[in-house]
This record gives C-alpha cells, structure tokens and sequence, in this order.
C-alpha cells in the first residue's frame, strides 16, 4: 500500500513538473515573439521619421515622387523590415494576434504612393517569397 502512495506521488510530482516546464516555455516562447515584433515595430518607426512629412502625403502619382539618395535607403529598409518582419510571422516566430495589431498600419504604409514607387522597383526581388507578393498584390489592389 505505501508503495502505491509513493508511485502516485512520484507521478504527481512528474505531472506537475512536466506542466510547469510547458507553462515556463509558452510563456517564454510568446515574450520572445513579442519582444522580436516589438523590436521591429521600433526599427520601423525610426526609418519613417527619417522621411519628410511628404512622403506620407498620397497626393501625388507613383512614379512621379523625387526623393533623396537617403529618403529613398530610408524607404528600402523600411520595406525590408517589413519584409523581415512578415517572414518571421509567416514562420511563426510570433503569433498571429500580435501582427494583427499592427498589419493595419503596415499596410497603409505599403499603400502610399512612395512606397508603392520603391515597391515597383523591386518587383522582382521578392518572386522566391510567394506568400508575400500576394499579400503585397493584395495592398496595391486596395
């Protein structure tokens, strides 16, 4: 009898260990894709105050928008971190639910007409990336 109490309480204490050790990387697992989504946001953000208060403007045509040798490597690396950062949500890096608060923001960023300029010049840089042309495909649409 006392052998089964001590079994039960070596498999409850293994249970418990086993869920403790779930929890730990769950929770570590979602601060991590937090963290990563927070870092790029921040990155994103930091670009785009690098570009004049005209870029943000959709009043001219796409193709039409002269920008600086800087402004320009500013829009470039902002579409590369957005490309950067959907990569990892594709591959799950983060959950879903923390993209969604922000890919309302991104994908009006992507639709202003300078992005729009950049993103048609690099139309075929992105061709190995499917999954991101037509989501891209489906901003322009917009």
């Amino acid at each position: 009898m006392l052998d089964h109490i001590l079994r039960f309480m070596t498999l409850g204490t293994v249970i418990v260990g086993m869920t403790a050790i779930y929890v730990a990387l769950h929770t570590n697992n979602r601060r991590l894709g937090a963290d990563i989504f927070l870092r790029y946001s921040d990155r994103v953000s930091d670009l785009r105050r690098r570009l004049p208060v005209t870029a943000f403007l959709e009043r001219e045509a796409v193709g039409d928008i002269e920008l600086t040798a800087q402004e320009r490597q500013a829009v470039h690396e902002i579409i590369h971190s957005i490309f950067e950062l959907y990569e990892l949500k594709v591959h799950g890096y983060f959950p879903p639910a923390i993209w969604k608060i922000r890919e309302p923001d991104i994908e009006r960023l992507l639709s202003l007409p300078v992005f729009q300029q950049e993103l048609a010049s690099f139309e075929g840089r992105y061709a190995s990336h499917p999954r991101l042309v037509a989501w891209l495909e489906k901003i322009r649409g917009q």
